[in-house]
């Protein structure tokens, strides 16, 4: 971590903001690597290592099982043939899963305006992708997770600034209590998160990332799962249950009411247009008729503005699968 942060941080014990003072044990040229946080205020120490500030102060059990599922879930990638070259490659990966989410990615930047030497706040970081991406384009980048594993937490952020020569903060927290000051970003980032939050945390939640933003700033919200009436999705998570990561799924009013009843105001984004390789989609072997006539029936109906609004609230509403992608903006 680096001086500058501090002042961008509140106490995880007493809520102070503003109230610690860094003690310095090991620093390189990049920054603090170890030492510790004092908060002026209750007495409340916190550990820098390896540049991560640990501020996860007596977090719920749950939090607990999910940072512990991360570590093994690390594990199961590196068993699957991940490695370091491949994440430092994210976005940018031949699986489907991670084509969407670049072009997602793409889209929203298209949207909004990104200025060098603005705050982000990238929520449940992971691999730290996003985290890079922000530092590439000048951005004063903040990781924030529950987990420093490698590859599955806040310590993959060395492998991104040794390879790459960019340089982001890393906090351990929650999203739910996130120990950031008030008022103090411009941007806060959650891609796929939000869902981790139960029901009862997720307006919790939206209400403490509409606290931290500046007025003004936005909280950008990429790809969280969908429920419809037709796919109610009551076994969403089951694959990975394993890994105790308090999966849930959400219709869509019920995060567009959370957003809102937090004191956003809400903008959809899009979904990504279909992606045309080599032959048109209607003439690949591997199409079906009814499937190629679906995809060119979207490809004419977003030719026009009104059918490129019906056909996002269709995919919103009834699906049948999908999720949705929000640019939520705390008035100035």
């Amino acid at each position: 971590m680096r001086e500058t942060l501090v002042t961008r941080l509140r106490c995880p014990a007493c809520r102070t903001e503003g109230s610690f003072e860094l003690e310095a044990a090991e620093r390189d040229a990049r920054e603090v690597r170890t030492g510790s946080l004092g908060c002026r205020s209750c007495g409340h120490r916190a550990a820098v290592e390896r540049g991560v500030v640990h501020l996860l102060h007596d977090p719920p059990e749950s939090v607990v099982r999910e940072a512990a599922g991360l570590e093994r879930f690390a594990d199961v990638m590196r068993a699957d043939g991940w490695d370091r070259e491949r994440i430092l490659n994210l976005p940018n990966d031949d699986l489907s899963y991670w084509r969407g989410q670049a072009r997602q990615f793409e889209r929203l930047l298209e949207r909004i305006r990104v200025e060098p030497g603005q705050s982000v706040l990238d929520v449940g970081s992971n691999t730290c992708w996003a985290s890079n991406a922000f530092a590439e384009r000048g951005l004063d980048a903040i990781a924030l997770d529950i987990s420093t594993a490698e590859m599955q937490g806040l310590h993959t952020a060395d492998w991104w600034m040794d390879a790459g020569g960019v340089y982001f903060e890393r906090v351990l927290s929650t999203m739910a209590d996130p120990a950031i000051a008030s008022g103090s970003l411009d941007w806060v980032f959650c891609c796929e998160v939000l869902h981790h939050n139960s029901p009862a945390d997720l307006r919790h939640t939206l209400g403490e990332l509409h606290r931290v933003l500046k007025p003004g700033g936005s909280l950008l919200i990429l790809n969280e799962p969908l429920r419809y009436p037709t796919n109610l999705k009551r076994e969403h998570g089951a694959e990975v249950a394993q890994f105790e990561g308090n999966e849930n799924v959400y219709f869509f009013h019920q995060y567009r009411r959370a957003a809102r009843r937090a004191g956003f105001e809400v903008e959809l984004l899009e979904p990504p247009d279909p992606v045309f390789t080599g032959d048109p989609l209607w003439l690949m072997s591997d199409s079906s008729v009814l499937g190629s006539t679906k995809v060119y029936a979207q490809q004419l109906v977003r030719r026009t503005r009104t059918g490129r609004r019906a056909l996002l609230w269709w995919s919103m509403l009834l699906g049948p699968d999908g999720n949705v992608s929000m640019i939520c903006r705390k008035p100035g």
